[in-house]
């Protein structure tokens, strides 16, 4: 049985995009796993049922496909899943196609917050 994870499960290979989603988090106290590459992600979801998913769409394969792999796992189909995307009407249309949430760059933290279902209100960031 998969061990459930209190926090946000990020597939990126930007540095900078990590180093920011774990310094807003840490505010919140909600955790991060980030992996560069997808595969490594999908196979650290085999054990793990994080709270939320969040999808760069830098990564170094397709990321609405990966989306959409994660999205067939039937233990997954409930968790919030976001792909970040740059501005495109294309990128936005896939997403909608694909059926997942879909976040434009550049990610700030109230976009971050709003994802999470968390008030960007009355905290530091």
């Amino acid at each position: 049985m998969a061990a459930d994870y209190p926090g946000l499960l990020l597939l990126s290979r930007n540095e900078a995009l990590r180093a920011y989603v774990d310094l807003v988090l840490s505010d919140r106290n909600i955790p991060v796993r980030h992996f560069d590459l997808a595969r490594e992600g999908l196979f650290w979801l085999v054990d793990h049922t994080p709270r939320y998913i969040l999808l760069d769409e830098d990564l170094d394969v397709d990321p609405f496909s990966v989306a959409a792999r994660i999205r067939h796992v039937k233990r997954l189909k409930e968790v919030p899943l976001a792909v970040l995307i740059s501005p495109s009407e294309k990128l936005r249309t896939t997403a909608e196609v694909v059926r997942v949430s879909s976040i434009e760059k550049p990610l700030t933290r109230e976009k971050l917050l709003r994802f999470l279902g968390l008030n960007p209100e009355g905290s530091l960031g």
